[in-house]
Formats: structure tokens, C-alpha cells, sequence
């Protein structure tokens, strides 16, 4: 009974460093050497190298009444409800009520 313990403790340990630890620092040590450019995630930078997101994340805003972007499957102009000869029955919410 005994030995079964230590030899789970033993297994439990070791497949925690291995692949919690030793496997992912390999694979990212293996991804900066071969794609440097694409393996922090194609972060935007500023002048002076701040990161101020990435590329890959969120939609396009260029008005300065927003303060950050947000995720969205609608495409790079999001959805929008009055756009000429929509019938209003996209998927997405909106704060049109009857009147």
C-alpha cells in the first residue's frame, strides 16, 4: 500500500515538471528561434516599443471616444444596425424597442 502511494506521488510529480515546465519552456524556446516574429503573438508597438495589443485581436476603432477594442466575429466593421436597407434582423443585441 505503502509503495503504491510514493510511486503515484512519485509519477505525479514527475509529469508535472516535465510537461508543466520542461515541455512548455521547450516548445516556446523552439518557437522564438524558428518564427522570432509570430511567436509573442504579433504584438503592436509603439515609437518607443510599448505594446499597446496585437494585431490579431479586436476590431478597428479610429474614433478617440473609445478607449480600448473588443474581440468580435463581425468582421473588421462590426455589425451595424442602420445600415442602409437592413432589415434589422442581424444576430447581434441592440437598443431598439417598440414605440
Amino acid at each position: 500500500m505503502m509503495k503504491n502511494l510514493v510511486t503515484a506521488i512519485l509519477m505525479t510529480l514527475v509529469t508535472t515538471v516535465l510537461l508543466g515546465l520542461i515541455y512548455p519552456l521547450a516548445v516556446t524556446g523552439i518557437a522564438q528561434v524558428i518564427f522570432p516574429d509570430k511567436a509573442n503573438g504579433s504584438l503592436i508597438k509603439r515609437d518607443d516599443g510599448t505594446v499597446v495589443g496585437s494585431r490579431l485581436i479586436g476590431q478597428p476603432f479610429s474614433s478617440p471616444g473609445y478607449f480600448r477594442s473588443r474581440p468580435s466575429a463581425a468582421g473588421a466593421n462590426g455589425y451595424n444596425a442602420d445600415a442602409p436597407g437592413n432589415s434589422y434582423t442581424g444576430s447581434s443585441g441592440s437598443n431598439y424597442g417598440p414605440t
